[in-house]
């Protein structure tokens, strides 16, 4: 708590600093001839020596706190800026030895940035990964056990797929509803499978073959046909995975 209240001190006197006095670049990008009074005071705020109003043949005059007159060198320490009919005319820099420093963030303040930076780039990431992660491989024993026990409950389904019976084929729904957002396969232990012929494996699983379909708020319905799992065949089992509203919530 203590160097986060340090951290909301430290960008306050930044802010307060750098619009209070013009470090030598900005001087140096943003000022030129002709600007008025008040674009002046938005670009730099308001001069040390304050200001007439109107401000038509006047000076402002921007001097570096001494607090920050750091640098052991010759070098900007200031500015002097002349108006001739409330138009910028001519300015003249200040030099000092020490010269003017900006302020630079101190170690509390620059963790808590990487602290941040860090938190940002991992949700960033997540919300990356919870998209493009096959809905299949996160239930994969939900999809696996539904599989095995040849599961349709039509009910369940949103109404787009409750067409689907066991005697309608992949092909029938690819017609209907489209190709599947993507193909995923799905391990499922032998045992599991009670000797039904499943596609071969790397691992000591064999594994089936899904088409998912994606559904808004990370809902998904899965879609399995009979071995070997193509167009022609009939589908053997639906498992629908409902809306995750934390999910929602955290990524839309």
């Amino acid at each position: 708590m203590k160097r986060i209240f340090l951290c909301a001190i430290y960008v306050f006197a930044c802010c307060s600093v750098a619009h209070g006095f013009p470090s030598e670049q900005q001087v140096k990008s943003k000022l030129r001839v002709g600007l008025t009074p008040d674009e002046v005071v938005a670009l730099f705020g308001e001069p040390t020596n304050g200001r007439f109003i109107p401000c038509t043949d006047c000076t402002f005059t921007y001097v570096a706190p001494a607090g920050s007159l750091t640098v052991p060198k010759e070098g900007y320490a200031g500015i002097r800026i002349r108006f001739s009919d409330g138009k910028v005319r001519d300015w003249a820099i200040y030099t000092n030895n020490p010269s003017y420093a900006e302020p630079k963030a101190p170690p509390e303040f620059r963790r808590f940035l990487w602290f941040f930076g860090i938190i940002f780039a991992l949700g960033i990431i997540s919300k990356v990964l919870i998209r493009v992660t096959p809905v299949a491989a996160v239930v994969s024993s939900d999809v696996a056990q539904a599989f095995e026990n040849r599961e349709i409950h039509t009910e369940e389904l949103p109404s787009e797929f409750r067409f689907i019976t066991h005697d309608v084929t992949l092909e029938e729904v690819i017609g209907k509803l489209g190709e599947s957002s993507r193909v995923v396969k799905v391990p499922i232990s032998a045992e599991g499978g009670l000797g039904y012929a499943l596609v071969s494996s790397n691992t000591s699983n064999a594994e089936i073959v899904t088409y998912e379909y994606d559904l808004p708020y990370h809902a998904a319905a899965i879609v399995m046909p009979e071995f070997p799992f193509e167009a022609k065949n009939r589908i053997r089992a639906v498992f629908y995975r409902p809306i995750q509203r934390d999910l929602a919530e955290a990524t839309d």
